[in-house]
């Protein structure tokens, strides 16, 4: 079975409001990322900012709380790699602020064999990233404010068709993206 942890934990400072609740298709880039997750089949868990519980008590995931989102990224996915169902054999880490990516990029990712697989475009590598095997170990062993990548020594990168993959909506600027994000999301084709 594959699952998959939403990181929304972050605080969003430098963007200045929650970047899990930015508009997009008709919802927010939380509860599209949400659906389409579910709606490959995938078993999902997101793990949000405490500012976020209510914003989020709708969603149809399991919702977990941080109560410590200044550990950081890797304190966010050990919490939600814990409410998982096991056992746990392919798991997408999809951070909230990296939406640019499609169905066809999922079926790229699962379709390629490898502990820690990753989209690229243009070759620069993006988000999703998939884990498996020993990796997932490696990860759950992380010390909380550690990097993820300190535990994937090798990953293996898989071409996608998806010009939106390094869409990061980090800052006020990043934002101008997202009508053309929406577009080619709503119609699931590439501009």
């Amino acid at each position: 079975m594959v699952h998959a942890v939403v990181l929304a934990g972050g605080a969003s400072r430098r963007l200045g409001q929650p970047k899990a609740l930015l508009p997009l298709l008709g919802g927010t880039v939380l509860s599209v990322t949400v659906e389409r997750l579910i709606g490959f089949g995938i078993e999902t868990v997101v793990v949000v900012h405490p500012d976020l519980a209510e914003a989020t008590a709708d969603l149809p995931c399991r919702v977990v709380i941080n109560p410590r989102p200044d550990d950081g990224r890797t304190g966010s996915l050990h919490m939600g790699l814990a409410d998982l169902t096991p056992p746990l054999t392919d798991v997408l880490v999809c951070p909230v602020d990296r939406p640019g990516w499609d169905e066809a990029v999922l079926e790229r990712l699962l379709a390629t064999p490898g502990e820690a697989v990753v989209p690229v475009h243009d070759g620069r590598a993006g988000h999703p990233l998939l884990v498996r095997g020993q990796a997932l170990s490696r990860l759950a062993a992380l010390d909380v404010d550690a990097p993820l990548r300190q535990a994937l020594d090798e990953r293996t990168k898989v071409e996608a068709d998806a010009p939106y993959l390094h869409v990061n909506l980090d800052r006020p600027d990043d934002l101008a993206v997202m009508p053309e994000l929406a577009a080619w999301l709503g119609r699931g084709e590439n501009p």
